[in-house]
């Protein structure tokens, strides 16, 4: 028997998942702050990986690199223990990212170009990019960034914005750009079904899951409302 012979009959390994077909099964992404303390972090955290949540932007704009370093580290800590599957990423900072060792980045059109950031991260990890318009929407995807936020969709609790994205944007990016599509800005269960009615099936929220009484609950309804349609991207 020859040694190839003798490898094909070797148990092989499960080959895992990369981070982009992960992606592709997300519909719910949840953004986090840095809390207050890192042990509360990882308490909600915790929360909202074992109610279902699969994407994680760890999303702070006060906070230092070193929090969110610190916040980043717990993150990839928690979900190795909780849900292996669970995509973790951070808003704006490259380099915490790469740092941190996570999944990824969401960066704005005032952070480094999507290239840039592929530099510094890899080929690997995520980059996600929001966009505001058509015309960003065509260059994130032709820059080669993995994801989109597009929005605002509708006013927030989180976030002022000076306008909020039209209809046709949102109908034309959903129907032209052939990435994972996130909705943001205002999101609730019961707009899911407008969103769905132009072409978006993927939403990333805050306030809507994290202030809840409840974020378990909260990300469940979420999940549940999600889950009734068929998001593949």
């Amino acid at each position: 028997m020859t040694t190839e012979e003798i490898g094909q009959q070797l148990p092989q390994e499960p080959r895992l998942p990369t981070l982009r077909e992960l992606l592709a099964d997300v519909a719910l992404c949840v953004l986090l702050d840095a809390r207050s303390d890192g042990m509360e972090f990882e308490q909600l955290l915790t929360i909202l990986l074992e109610a279902g949540v699969r994407m994680i932007q760890i999303r702070d704009k006060s906070a230092s690199d070193a929090v969110l370093l610190d916040r980043g580290q717990r993150a990839a800590a928690v979900a190795r223990r909780v849900a292996a599957a669970a995509l973790i990423t951070v808003n704006d900072r490259i380099t915490v990212a790469a740092a941190a060792g996570i999944d990824g980045v969401h960066i704005g059109a005032d952070d480094l170009p999507v290239p840039l950031a592929r530099q510094l991260l890899g080929s690997k990890q995520l980059i996600g990019r929001t966009a505001h318009d058509l015309n960003e929407a065509r260059a994130a995807a032709a820059a080669g960034a993995d994801y989109l936020g597009i929005g605002p969709c509708y006013p927030s609790t989180t976030k002022a914005f000076a306008r909020q994205a039209s209809r046709e944007f949102l109908r034309s990016t959903a129907a032209e750009i052939p990435l994972p599509i996130f909705a943001i800005g205002g999101i609730t269960p019961d707009r899911l079904d407008e969103l769905a009615a132009i072409g978006i099936q993927r939403v990333a929220v805050s306030a809507a899951v994290t202030a809840a009484a409840d974020p378990a609950a909260a990300a469940g309804r979420f999940l549940e409302a999600l889950s009734r349609r068929t998001v593949r991207r």
